[in-house]
């Protein structure tokens, strides 16, 4: 009697379900929130972005939080709207203009890296290192940091520019590779833990920094990064800084000038561009930058 009693009951739970559904019939045409992207609506950012760097130059500009762009593994926070027009600012006055004048808007047009992700807080490494910027294959760079800029300052200018200079390095060797040379200065000093490596203990053994350590690419783009960003008076300065070795020498002086005039030379062989025109173009335009 029980058992009767017990399919009777799960007979009429299962019919009750049923009526149920069918008197809740999902609109299965309707679309599901977020599943193809929240739309936002156009903001006057988003306008001048479109019309200073997209439809000009085909650059989009990543600048609203987005969970899964940078993975789960780090915690990070949004870029402050207000610093995204400064902060384009400085890659427009400090890169593209000054490019512009020295290779030809068609040589910025399809060279540049088409998007930037501008990220309010720093990224940090396994080992504590603050990461100011990186790239995806030279067409995405990611600028850290941004709502902590001086956007007058010279060292956050300077971070910034070489973020880009660096990656529009590792572009330009992508497709036309620097010469074998250029690797064999530094031969044997190469170490994947550069990066705990102090820039004036680099600078000792030749490298511009301890990120170019890294790799001979590295080396290549940090060297290129370094000779932008500054004046061939700054560099110069950079260069006499390193002390002597013990016995009088200056390997790491040495080694700086044959990439110094490895770089020159291929920026002109292979790219026809006047290193010396454009590091005078690039340096002045930061220092109007800062003013």
């Amino acid at each position: 009697m029980k058992k009767i009693y017990l399919y009777a009951l799960i007979g009429t739970l299962a019919i009750s379900v049923l009526n149920s559904c069918s008197d809740n019939k999902e609109d299965l045409s309707k679309p599901i929130y977020g599943l193809g992207g929240v739309s936002v609506p156009r903001t006057h950012v988003d306008s001048l972005i479109y019309e200073t760097y997209t439809k000009p130059y085909n650059i989009d500009v990543k600048y609203r939080w987005d969970a899964g762009a940078m993975g789960y593994t780090t915690v990070l926070v949004p870029a402050d709207e207000s610093k995204v027009l400064p902060v384009m600012n400085i890659l427009k006055k400090g890169w593209i203009e000054p490019f512009s004048e020295v290779v030809g808007e068609d040589f910025v047009k399809r060279y540049i890296p088409k998007q930037y992700v501008l990220i309010g807080s720093y990224a940090y490494t396994s080992s504590g290192n603050i990461v100011l910027g990186s790239a995806d294959q030279g067409l995405v760079v990611n600028i850290f940091g941004v709502n902590q800029l001086n956007l007058k300052g010279k060292g956050d200018i300077s971070q910034i520019l070489g973020t880009i200079h660096h990656e529009l390095a590792h572009v330009l060797h992508q497709n036309i590779m620097y010469p074998a040379e250029f690797e064999q200065v530094c031969a044997g000093s190469y170490n994947s833990n550069g990066l705990s490596v102090s820039t004036a203990d680099a600078r000792k053994l030749g490298f511009a920094g301890g990120y170019g350590m890294t790799a001979p690419n590295e080396d290549f783009a940090t060297m290129v990064s370094t000779m932008l960003s500054n004046s061939k008076e700054e560099f110069d300065a950079i260069l006499a800084s390193i002390p002597d070795d013990p016995d009088g020498t200056n390997i790491g002086r040495d080694r700086l000038r044959q990439k110094e005039n490895i770089i020159i030379s291929y920026f002109l062989q292979a790219w026809n561009i006047d290193f010396r025109e454009l590091q005078a173009k690039t340096s002045a335009a930061k220092a109007a930058l800062t003013q």
